[in-house]
């Protein structure tokens, strides 16, 4: 089964050349997810992990620098593919192949500090073979009450760990502890930038669980309208691609970790022209294959 990346990779090939710009690689292996039941004729599974490296060997137009870089990744295997998602934000932001990084955009000290480095969130509870299902999907459906102007109408508090719950998001937004400052750091911003959001239009949208573990992916994961301000890019009316993976752990009848992975590199470069044209340049990509209207 052929793999589907995300930006830039197309092919196994360009993985592995990738990886091999890395010394010292280490993986660092998070959870792995199986589906309980057949899911159209197929079983699914999923997982979580990172890899970390030194920068040793240039990359396209990016020169070797000897530092080490985290990368957290996410695959799920099933009835649509074999997708792999990768968080390059990092190498990218550091490179200065996201100059809006060092800006004041976020504002949250986990996202904010261009020194920072990217950090490996461990699960904070131990899996077990208690059942998540109904938590997941009862936030889910909290999540489409949203009314479009209070965050509290999704009732999220009944759902996860409020005080001890992490959002593990791609490096440039960060890795938010606690409810509130996820719905302050990305969820407001988010919805802000895309207040017309819709996961139940996604492609390609699996979701499942095993134990008090779960998977979701979607490629894309919504249909949407880019109607606010989103790392300093103003709207231009566009409909931006948003693939996403999230992976779940929960204690009791409360979510505590959450693993997002976004594809924030093809996202941007859905909504601005002038950035698709730059890092493509810099990234060497040639890809007809989208069009924005």
């Amino acid at each position: 089964m052929n793999k589907i990346y995300s930006y830039p990779f197309k092919t196994d090939q360009d993985w592995y050349d990738f990886l091999n710009c890395f010394e010292e690689r280490q993986t660092v292996e998070i959870m792995d997810v199986t589906s309980n039941a057949v899911i159209d004729g197929k079983f699914c599974k999923a997982k979580a992990y990172y890899i970390t490296g030194v920068f040793s060997k240039s990359w396209k137009s990016l020169k070797a620098n000897n530092k080490r870089y985290v990368f957290q990744i996410g695959e799920h295997e099933n009835i649509h593919g074999h997708f792999v998602n990768i968080d390059i934000t990092e190498l990218l932001a550091k490179n200065n192949y996201c100059p809006w990084q060092k800006s004041s955009f976020w504002g949250s000290d986990s996202c904010i500090d261009s020194n920072r480095s990217k950090r490996i969130h461990k699960p904070t509870v131990k899996l077990t073979n208690e059942n998540c299902w109904q938590t997941l999907w009862e936030m889910i459906k909290g999540l489409r009450k949203y009314d479009g102007k209070n965050l509290s109408s999704m009732e999220l508090e009944k759902w996860w760990n409020v005080d001890d719950m992490w959002w593990v998001g791609p490096f440039c937004i960060g890795d938010l502890h606690g409810l509130k400052e996820f719905q302050k750091y990305h969820q407001s911003k988010f919805l802000s930038f895309i207040p017309d959001r819709d996961g139940s239009k996604g492609i390609n949208k699996v979701i499942f669980s095993e134990g008090n573990k779960a998977a979701l992916m979607g490629h894309p994961s919504m249909t949407c309208t880019h109607k606010g301000e989103y790392f300093g890019f103003k709207p231009e009316g566009k409909k931006p691609r948003i693939s996403v993976m999230d992976f779940w752990t929960c204690r009791k009848d409360k979510l505590v970790d959450n693993w997002c992975q976004i594809d924030m590199i093809d996202l941007f470069r859905s909504i601005n022209e002038e950035y698709r044209i730059f890092i493509d340049k810099a990234l060497y990509y040639n890809d007809n294959t989208f069009t924005n209207d």
